[in-house]
């Protein structure tokens, strides 16, 4: 029986705004996605995401020590994503992803561009 690709959308989280990118698992090729404001609207703007892409996976980037207030408002968006929209939601290391985004990278792509870096560390680290 053939794998069949999956659809895993992936997020670079801050306080402020958030980087998406979706991707799949059989080739890991991935798209940079707009980003989100993490306000009042990231639910209702989730949910056209969400709609549109139908992921099977969500990944959020957690740095290895992140600060306690980080900490607890990354766990927050993911208990969301994992109650609004039923999918599962797991972490992966972002460490370096910010640093990794090439210089010549618009300022409204950056955070999505980082998220593509934690998606890549991701599917090249899986045993599939």
């Amino acid at each position: 029986m053939k794998d069949y690709a999956k659809v895993v959308m992936c997020f670079d989280f801050g306080t402020k705004k958030i980087g998406i990118c979706v991707g799949e698992t059989v080739t890991g090729a991935s798209q940079l996605l707009h980003i989100v404001y993490n306000d009042k609207n990231l639910l209702l703007n989730l949910k056209k995401i969400f709609d549109e892409w139908r992921p099977d996976l969500c990944i959020v980037g957690m740095p290895p020590k992140p600060k306690d207030n980080f900490y607890i408002a990354v766990k927050d968006f993911i208990q969301n994503i994992e109650e609004s929209f039923n999918v599962t939601v797991i972490t992966s290391n972002e460490t370096l992803s910010s640093q990794l985004v090439p210089k010549d990278i618009s300022a409204n792509s950056k955070d999505s561009f980082s998220a593509k870096i934690i998606f890549e560390g991701w599917f090249n680290s899986r045993d599939e």
